[in-house]
């Protein structure tokens, strides 16, 4: 089979997925020949981690995004992969189809509703294909849970709980980086939960027509510190002294630091932002109950963990009732 040719759109810490695969797994059937981001230094990071897997990166074009219909076509490529944050998902899903190509997207889709017929118009208007990489379906506790409610033995699924516990590790580390704002993310909701919905359509072959969702800044941004009182601290988690849980510092992560810190100087990203800092507009504690078509109802909660305390996270299995009733 003929390789794919690919130009990849973006490279925080989730290309790592796409361009190990490439370069690993998928050598045989898939080409690295474009790879672009506003941070040139990060480009150079991955383009120097993928020689040293062995790679011949020579034939790679690099640039920024605003290269991306240039190197589509002077690549003769056939997708492109875009791992950018998620408002600029639409521009570069839209101009990639309409420069000819498949895209390959990180979920969420997109995040507001007029890029969502944006695409749709696209997708409609050149045949271009588009996936989301919602591989969270994979993991084998959901893919055993989707067999099992599929073969009927767990009877009718009446309803579904979910909860999703936000802890001082993971669950932070949204509120250090872009996804703060949910100018950038379209919230957690979006931007996390569209796992989890997509989860639970899946597993009870379902769509939604009433949603009732409520939320808001319980727990971090300079308000809800002010109100309890936090002494001032460090505008971002890499320093020298004592770190509080809530704190990253940067120097401690080898491929964090090679990634950001030492390539803050292009576009002046600070990934270890202070969580309890102004600029927090994405809610932290969320609710929602969903009406599915068939019947089913899901109640949805996503929170932080309570005193700072790190857990885990947990779904509760599709409430059924005999196939019998």
């Amino acid at each position: 089979m003929t390789k794919r040719r690919y130009v990849v759109v973006g490279t925080g810490h989730r290309v790592h997925m796409y361009l190990g695969a490439i370069s690993g797994d998928h050598a045989g059937d898939a080409e690295l020949v474009g790879l672009l981001d506003r941070n040139p230094g990060r480009v150079q990071y991955h383009l120097a981690r993928l020689q040293q897997t062995g790679l011949d990166t020579s034939g790679v074009v690099t640039g920024s995004g605003d290269d991306l219909e240039r190197v589509i076509a002077d690549q003769h490529a056939d997708r492109v992969i875009i791992t950018t944050p998620d408002f600029t998902h639409a521009d570069y899903i839209v101009r990639a189809m309409e420069a000819g190509v498949d895209v390959v997207v990180e979920k969420p889709l997109t995040m507001r509703p007029d890029y969502a017929r944006r695409i749709i118009e696209t997708v409609q208007r050149t045949g271009k294909q588009i996936v989301v990489t919602h591989n969270y379906r994979y993991s084998p506790r959901n893919s055993a849970l989707k067999e099992l409610i599929k073969s009927g033995k767990i009877g009718t699924v009446l309803s579904v709980t979910f909860e999703w516990v936000l802890d001082t590790a993971h669950g932070a580390d949204y509120f250090r980086r872009w996804h703060r704002d949910k100018a950038n993310s379209g919230g957690l909701l979006i931007h996390k939960a569209s796992h989890h919905f997509d989860l639970v359509n899946w597993w009870i072959a379902d769509v939604p027509q009433r949603v009732y969702a409520r939320g808001g800044v319980k727990f971090y941004g300079d308000q809800n510190a002010d109100a309890r009182g936090l002494a001032p601290r460090p505008d971002r988690g890499t320093h020298d002294g004592p770190h509080t849980p809530w704190e990253l510092d940067l120097r401690n992560d080898p491929t964090l630091k090679a990634l950001y810190l030492d390539n803050e100087s292009y576009d002046g990203y600070h990934r270890d932002q202070d969580v309890f800092s102004a600029g927090v507009t994405t809610e932290d504690n969320l609710a929602l109950v969903v009406d599915y078509a068939g019947g089913p109802v899901l109640s949805y909660s996503s929170t932080r963990t309570p005193r700072g305390r790190a857990t885990g996270s947990r779904s509760t299995a599709p409430k059924a009732v005999p196939n019998s009733r």
